[in-house]
């Protein structure tokens, strides 16, 4: 298998986000705007969410280096602009990302853990205590739908501004098998897990919470991050279960998508104290 520079795989992650962006803006601009809730201006929403983290990027780099620099930290901030919820304020957003993105990089010295979810889980928190906060947009929250498979497949249902097409997840986790760095058991044992206890809680309770676009996004996307994620299979294992297991106790007791992220956090940040002791 042909390993690839660091440079590469860093721009090869980013081009993979193009397409989720790009539905995000369909899904959550046009298809809003043709109902005539929003203005022209609001259609680009996503996109100016995305803009903002790669602005932060390069102020702090030009600020702190002098430099722009391209690594991990690019992908992690676009991350977290396509997990956060439609109705986000973008000065709150623009904020706590800024603070947030520094505030990381700082901890990061003493202890590791998963940086896009840090980020998204004090945006998130702050939004939620400061506004009425949740995953739907404003189709969702005035209407009620009945999606199709298909529909769902290719991200209509609930979820992040850019980030709620299944397809686009698993073509992606398909084409980044084919890659040497690529943490492939993760998002399997992540999505197999929840997957099975989402199947047994259905059979006794018949709420179907087996369709999660955020998991499975995240799974591929966040929770594979080479920086905060186990190299050793057997360990790899462990942690995708881990995941899976506590994303569901979390998603049942609390019924929110972003426990995904704060899954992904604490078994990140567990595995690094483990580490450590270690």
């Amino acid at each position: 298998m042909k390993r690839k520079s660091y440079k590469k795989i860093i721009l090869e992650n980013l081009i993979l986000l193009i397409p989720f962006i790009l539905y995000g803006l369909y899904k959550n601009g046009i298809l809003i705007y043709q109902r005539g809730f929003i203005n022209q201006i609001l259609i680009f929403k996503n996109i100016y969410f995305v803009l903002i983290a790669i602005g932060i990027k390069i102020g702090y780099d030009l600020v702190k280096d002098k430099k722009i620099i391209l690594n991990y930290d690019f992908i992690y901030l676009i991350l977290v602009s396509m997990i956060i919820p439609y109705n986000t304020n973008i000065l709150i957003y623009t904020i706590i990302l800024l603070l947030s993105y520094i505030l990381s990089n700082f901890l990061e010295k003493k202890l590791q853990f998963n940086k896009v979810c840090f980020m998204f889980l004090l945006i998130f928190l702050i939004n939620g205590l400061l506004e009425n906060y949740s995953y739907n947009n404003i189709l969702e929250t005035k209407f009620t739908y009945s999606f199709s498979f298909f529909d769902i497949l290719m991200g209509r249902s609930v979820g992040g501004i850019s980030s709620s097409c299944i397809l686009f997840s698993l073509l992606s986790y398909i084409y980044l098998l084919n890659s040497f760095y690529y943490k492939k058991n993760i998002p399997l044992c992540i999505n197999i897990t929840y997957l099975f206890l989402s199947f047994i809680y259905y059979l006794i309770t018949k709420d179907n919470i087996i369709i999660n676009s955020e998991l499975l996004f995240s799974s591929v996307f966040i929770a594979t991050l080479p920086k905060y994620s186990p190299y050793k299979e057997k360990m790899q294992i462990i942690y995708g279960l881990l995941i899976g297991v506590l994303a569901f106790i979390l998603y049942v007791l609390f019924n929110n998508l972003a426990f995904i992220y704060l899954s992904i956090f604490l078994v990140s940040l567990l595995m690094n104290i483990k580490q450590i002791k270690n």
